[in-house]
């Protein structure tokens, strides 16, 4: 089976053949679904050299001529390709990723409902977790796509959806956990992050640390649609995306900030995200950081070919942590946001965790890497502080490290799990 990227057709009715590059490409009405009339987008059932498969089209451009697997795994990385509405990219991924979604939320499962002898399942956790916040109300109201993209995940691995929709407000579930008993997280989040800028080329990159029963389930998104650029992201099987960069050369890099107040009703993490990395400018994505409710405390650097600029986001708003110069920082503590929440900034340093980030930010500023290589070998030194390994302090540990190099022409590479286990890979849009 074969997924089609940005197929599309100038006539409406019955078969149609093209010709895309070495490949040609019979389309027909899909067996299963038939013709959505009279309005596109259609599903179309393609036959090719090689396989055949559900695609998703619209007049008025040209086929593609490169046909993307839908899930592609090597050694070291496990690539899930979703191209078409935001349901049918969610259930690309579903289908095509059961095993991995599925593995990843019964670890989940286990870590969530550790310490909660009275919740019976994760679903009825997961109808708390809704119930008790607007969370998911507003992501369905403000990313309709994105909400559909969840419920595709769903669907297609077989998965209640307020199940997956409740794993995919990871930030949102650290402040919620705590407010619920007062117990701090045994796996606090732990991001580094760096961004260089030269005249009309940035490189940014991070460590994204991550509870350690998250390790194993690192996938790379490769997605595009009708209301979104062809975008590359680092994530987890069955969440929508941690960080990333479009094809338009928009990148955005994140670090938790869980001592900024948050708000019940705001939009979740990975939907803000997304919803930023659809834009086609660093300027509109910052825009659209500025204007919707954030649910929690999280840092934001955006960045194009013409800068970066940091943004510290909670209840408040947003605030300008970095912009406009030639080298930007950040870990997990603010540093231009006063909109904290006293309970848990004061768990957070009792914890040891803001001495940890200060530690991180300054060795980051002491090193001073200069150029990609520089950068990537201060984030993957093991003895660095920037790589967590979990411990008997944190159950974090780094789930992966992300590099981002924005010009004329985006290009990233990712390196997955702990320093030492995987090599830097590229990542590669569609020809």
């Amino acid at each position: 089976m074969v997924w089609f990227k940005d197929l599309r057709c100038d006539s409406h009715v019955g078969n149609v053949s093209a010709c895309g590059g070495q490949n040609n490409l019979t389309l027909r009405p899909c067996p299963k679904r038939g013709f959505h009339t009279p309005a596109p987008p259609w599903d179309i059932w393609a036959s090719m050299k090689g396989g055949e498969g559900f695609v998703d089209w619209h007049f008025g451009a040209k086929v593609a001529s490169e046909a993307i697997k839908p899930l592609e795994r090597t050694p070291q990385m496990t690539t899930i390709a979703c191209f078409g509405t935001g349901f049918q990219r969610g259930l690309a991924h579903g289908e095509t990723a059961r095993a991995e979604v599925r593995a990843a939320l019964a670890r989940w499962e286990e870590a969530s409902l550790a310490g909660l002898p009275d919740v019976p399942s994760i679903k009825d956790y997961a109808q708390r977790f809704l119930a008790e916040t607007g969370l998911w109300e507003t992501a369905q109201h403000l990313c309709p796509d994105l909400a559909d993209e969840v419920r595709g995940i769903a669907q297609g691995a077989d998965l209640p959806e307020v199940v997956v929709a409740a794993y995919n407000l990871m930030d949102e579930q650290w402040w919620y956990d705590f407010d619920a008993s007062q117990t701090p997280p045994e796996a606090e989040p732990g991001c580094s992050l760096m961004a260089l800028t030269d005249p009309n080329h940035i490189v940014m990159a991070q460590n994204m640390d991550l509870p350690a029963f998250m390790d194993g389930s690192q996938v790379i998104l490769h997605l595009g649609g009708p209301d979104m650029p062809e975008t590359l992201l680092l994530s987890a099987a069955g969440l929508i995306g941690l960080t990333g960069m479009n094809r338009a050369g928009v990148a955005i890099c994140v670090n938790t900030l869980l001592m900024l107040r948050h708000q019940k009703r705001g939009l979740p993490v990975a939907f803000m995200l997304r919803r930023a990395l659809a834009e086609r400018t660093a300027e509109s994505a910052l825009g659209v950081l500025r204007a919707l409710p954030h649910a929690s405390g999280q840092h934001y650097a955006v960045a194009d070919k013409g800068g970066v600029t940091g943004l510290e986001c909670s209840a408040l708003g947003a605030a300008v942590s970095s912009q406009g110069q030639c080298r930007l920082l950040h870990t997990n503590h603010p540093l231009a946001s006063a909109d904290t929440d006293s309970r848990a900034l004061a768990m957070l340093t009792a914890r040891g965790r803001i001495a940890d980030s200060t530690n991180r930010l300054a060795h980051m500023a002491a090193l001073g890497p200069q150029g990609t290589e520089g950068v990537k070998a201060m984030l993957t030194d093991p003895a660095a502080p920037l790589c967590m390994v979990a411990d008997s302090a944190s159950r974090s540990q780094t789930f992966g490290s992300v590099l981002f190099e924005l010009g004329d022409s985006p290009q990233g590479q990712i390196r997955l799990g702990l320093p030492g286990r995987d090599a830097w890979q590229s990542l590669a849009f569609t020809t």
